[in-house]
C-alpha cells in the first residue's frame, strides 16, 4: 500500500505546484518526511508547554498523515503579540513538511490546530496565522545529511 513514505512517490513542488520524482540517492533515507511545526503566542498553555507541543504533535500527525515520530513541536512564549492592533491572545505558527502541503491539507490542518489554539491558549479562530511551507528534500537535514 503507498503511504506519503514510498520511495519514488510523487511530491508537490514548490513552483506551481509541480508534482517531481524524488531520485534515490546513496546513503540517503528516502521518504520520510518531516513536519516541524512552531508556534509564538504572549499567551500561557493551559497544560504547559510541554502539553501543547504534545497536543499539537498527535493533532498535526493525524492531519498530516505523517507518523508522529517524525513531527517536530516547538513553543516559543513572546512577551507580546499585537493582533490587528490588539494585545488579546493570539499566535503567529510555521508549518514546514516534506510534502503533505495542499490546499485540502492546509484547510484541515488550520481548522485542526485552531481547536487546540482556542483550547489550551483561548486564541479565538480569527486571531492567528499559520505559514505553510513545502520544503525541498534538500533544503531539510537529518540525521547528518539531508532528505
Amino acid at each position: 500500500q503507498a503511504s506519503a513514505f514510498s520511495p519514488g512517490r510523487p511530491v508537490q513542488g514548490r513552483a506551481l505546484g509541480q508534482r517531481a520524482r524524488v531520485a534515490r540517492q546513496p546513503n540517503r533515507r528516502l521518504g520520510v518526511s518531516m513536519p516541524s511545526f512552531a508556534i509564538q503566542s504572549a499567551a500561557t498553555p493551559k497544560s504547559g508547554a510541554e502539553g501543547l507541543c504534545k497536543k499539537l504533535s498527535s493533532t498535526l500527525a493525524s492531519s498530516l498523515g505523517k507518523p508522529e515520530s517524525y513531527v517536530l513541536v516547538t513553543f516559543q512564549k513572546v512577551d507580546g503579540m499585537c493582533f490587528g492592533g490588539s494585545t488579546d491572545p493570539a499566535a503567529f505558527c510555521y508549518l514546514s513538511s516534506l510534502g503533505s502541503i495542499t490546499p485540502e491539507k492546509n484547510t484541515a490542518t488550520s481548522a485542526a490546530v485552531a481547536a487546540v489554539l482556542a483550547e489550551e491558549l483561548d486564541v479565538p479562530q480569527n486571531r492567528y496565522y499559520i505559514n505553510f511551507f513545502d520544503s525541498e528534500r534538500s533544503n531539510m537535514g537529518y540525521n547528518g545529511g539531508t532528505f
